[in-house]
């Protein structure tokens, strides 16, 4: 027997092994490379059925329920995984190969019981997911925007909105009055192959196009062609009315009331920054508060909430003032992290266990005299 015969015949030991998860993978084959090695452990299986108990209660009851999430978990112990497959099975249009992707989540649980509750409340309550990695999609700069800002910024583009919020204000505005086609048609007309999408976060075409079109479309409320601007200075928004907005642009876009915003790496983005970690604290209640219990907040990090965990790469003993916006806790063992790994590259065929039991059975005594561990 080689070495090869003894692994699971059905993963090509040769195959590509992620070793990072990101949100950003999205296609039909990551995705189902990524799903099929996904290791559910007995532990990550009851933190499952403990969240979705939670999204259920409060998709049901509405009202102010708690719907903040706090996903933690030391590096490798799929907190990324854990909330990007999660996501993806409550969207019901995200498929693979034309099967629902939460079948396949489905197949990656041990239990019945759990499986049942994820397409009982998945079903019951699809939702529209918009995921931020803070991690690779902050926005460029000297300083660090407020997760609030990011979160909008991403929402935008999720919705396919320019990033200049007077363009999408003006975006928003069109589509609302089913003017869409007609701004389509303009665009080409006065720049020959170009398309919206090519020109809506162009710089030039903001300031030396769309003003000109603007004023066509709407010569009462631009008089002239110089009274669009792109500039948003002075122009101020109350954090509550700007979740409110991305609540409504996500709503109306998708059809679904169900929300779930999923942002990764916020630990480690907030750390101990008081302005930042006060910004998440009122984005999480303005989200409570206006989403009438169908718009949820999951946040992932190494920190837990209720100590300065020894473990976590970036400790912060600030980040427990977040513990009431995110009262409902997944912590995901590091002890999973040795069964992951094992499982996904070392998982042998049944031939293969029967014959390496026989060897140990027969050699395993001598082997454990004659090796020892030096500098471990």
């Amino acid at each position: 027997m080689t070495i090869r015969s003894l692994f699971d015949p059905s993963k090509d030991i040769y195959r590509t092994i992620e070793k990072v998860i990101t949100y950003g993978a999205s296609t039909d084959a990551r995705l189902k490379a990524e799903i099929s090695e996904y290791v559910v452990t007995e532990s990550i299986e009851e933190q499952f059925r403990k969240l979705l108990d939670h999204m259920q209660l409060a998709m049901e009851s509405g009202g102010e329920n708690e719907v903040g999430v706090w996903v933690s978990g030391f590096y490798g112990s799929g907190k990324s995984s854990f909330t990007k497959y999660l996501g993806l099975a409550f969207d019901d249009q995200r498929t693979i190969d034309g099967t629902p992707f939460i079948k396949y989540l489905q197949d990656r649980l041990h239990k019945p019981q759990t499986k049942a509750l994820l397409s009982t409340v998945a079903q019951r309550f699809p939702a529209a997911v918009v995921m931020l990695d803070l991690a690779s999609e902050m926005l460029a700069g000297a300083t660090m925007e407020d997760v609030s800002t990011v979160l909008y910024f991403k929402v935008l583009q999720w919705a396919g909105y320019s990033r200049n919020l007077k363009v999408a204000a003006f975006e928003r505005m069109v589509e609302k009055d089913g003017r869409t086609p007609e701004l389509h048609e303009r665009i080409a007309q006065a720049l020959p192959g170009a398309t919206w999408a090519r020109v809506q976060n162009n710089p030039l075409a903001i300031d030396g196009l769309i003003p000109k079109i603007a004023h066509e479309m709407y010569p009462a409320l631009f008089p002239e062609a110089k009274s669009f601007s792109s500039s948003t200075e002075g122009f101020f928004q109350f954090e509550d009315q700007r979740v409110q907005e991305m609540i409504d642009i996500v709503r109306e876009k998708s059809g679904k009331q169900n929300i779930i915003f999923i942002v990764d790496e916020v630990g480690q983005y907030v750390a101990s920054r008081d302005n930042l970690i006060l910004n998440l604290d009122g984005l999480a209640k303005n989200i409570k508060s206006l989403g009438d219990g169908k718009a949820w907040i999951i946040s992932t990090a190494q920190q837990t909430l209720t100590e300065d965990d020894p473990h976590a790469a970036l400790n912060s003993g600030k980040l427990y003032k977040l513990k009431d916006r995110f009262p409902i806790q997944i912590d995901l063992k590091t002890s999973d992290i040795k069964e992951i790994c094992y499982r996904r590259l070392l998982g042998k065929s049944p031939a293969g266990e029967t014959e390496l039991g026989k060897l140990f059975e027969a050699h395993g005594q001598a082997l454990r005299h004659n090796t020892k561990l030096q500098d471990a």
